[in-house]
């Protein structure tokens, strides 16, 4: 193969989505290897498909790395492959089917449909990434042999502990223990529970210590959450600070002295090693998550809750109990700092993009004509 590799990185997702520091991150790390286009998804579903197909004729990739499995991404790369059998590797970062099951999303015939998806695109693939070491199982178990991890990782230059006294103010956050979460706001009718229910629930236990909870992100969730806090009698106790892009994140992490990480006890919590967790760690913040997935497997059984198998409606009982001992127990805190030289190690980018740029490479090469 004559000259830098061509590879195309086909995004489901538009620039300013949640892939869209760690596309960046890689793109910029493999460019000395490889030449390097970034393909996001700009239109709606039956567009897409044609878009992504028609840059992926312009530019002629030896090899699509494929970011996820919306189908006008994999339909579109699967096309270019036929058509040009180039090599093909897919990311994925959540087990599909068991995912849209647990939002209730889809139904049984959905699930097995779903489940039936992952496994004839992945096994089309020349190698499978996923972004934890629990999604390997899960990915393996569809008959899928060629399976490396690359977690979700984080920029450490960005991502740094900082002074924040200013912001810690203009949020009113005081003296007080600040406990925060971040992500997409989503709701469970079935459940009646969102993402960040667990810190309303805590909170509505807490009443009588000095701690007040920060919430970060938006979503269709955000008005309920906002009216269980009302109804726990916590809402003047929470900040709801909305969406922040990217770039500002590092500040409200580090005006959070407990950053919450909250995954449940099924084939999904166990997968995931989610986005936000490396940044947490690289901020040097104190981590209470629960007990499962890449969490368990990295932090200290002092940032750790058990969570039960399945939906636990007492975890934020445990969460509280945890949360009041490090109340009466400042010092503990200072344990956070030990997490940045996790995030160093295990998820910057500059040590996961190498690993990365060699799985690419041994694809390319096991292609190559002999």
């Amino acid at each position: 193969m004559s000259g830098q590799p061509r590879v195309a990185i086909v995004v489901n997702s538009p620039p300013g989505g949640v892939l869209g520091p760690r596309v960046e991150s890689f793109a910029r790390g493999l460019s000395s290897e490889f030449r390097i286009e970034v393909l996001w998804r700009q239109s709606t579903r039956p567009r897409a498909i044609v878009a992504f197909f028609s840059e992926l004729r312009r530019f002629r990739p030896d090899l699509v790395y494929l970011v996820d499995l919306g189908y006008p991404a994999v339909v579109a790369s699967l096309m270019y492959q036929q058509a040009s059998s180039c090599a093909l590797v897919i990311e994925t970062g959540d087990p599909l089917a068991e995912l849209l099951w647990a939002s209730g999303r889809v139904g049984k015939i959905g699930r097995l449909a779903i489940r039936r998806y992952e496994q004839l695109v992945l096994r089309r693939a020349d190698g499978v990434v996923v972004r934890g070491s629990g999604l390997k199982e899960y990915v393996a178990g569809l008959g899928v042999t060629r399976v490396d991890t690359v977690p979700d990782g984080v920029d450490t230059v960005l991502f740094h502990p900082m002074d924040v006294a200013e912001l810690r103010q203009a949020l009113d956050l005081g003296d007080c223990v600040s406990i925060g979460v971040m992500g997409s706001l989503n709701w469970s009718e079935r459940l009646q529970w969102g993402y960040g229910s667990e810190l309303v629930q805590a909170l509505g236990l807490l009443k009588e210590f000095p701690v007040r909870g920060v919430v970060v992100g938006d979503g269709l969730g955000r008005a309920k959450l906002e009216r269980q806090a009302a109804e726990l009698g916590v809402r003047e106790r929470i900040r709801f600070v909305g969406h922040i892009p990217h770039v500002s994140l590092p500040a409200y992490i580090n005006a959070m002295d407990i950053c919450l990480s909250t995954q449940t006890n099924d084939s999904v919590g166990r997968s995931r090693t989610t986005a936000k967790l490396p940044l947490f760690l690289s901020c040097g913040r104190f981590v209470l998550a629960s007990k499962v997935g890449e969490a368990a497997r990295l932090l200290p059984d002092v940032m750790l809750v058990d969570y039960h198998e399945g939906f636990d409606a007492d975890y934020p009982t445990r969460l509280a109990r945890r949360i009041e001992q490090l109340v009466r127990e400042p010092q503990l805190l200072g344990l956070g700092e030990q997490n940045r030289r996790i995030a160093q190690s295990q998820f910057d980018y500059g040590c996961l993009t190498p690993r990365l740029a060699t799985l690419l490479q041994a694809v390319l090469d096991r292609r190559a004509p002999r």
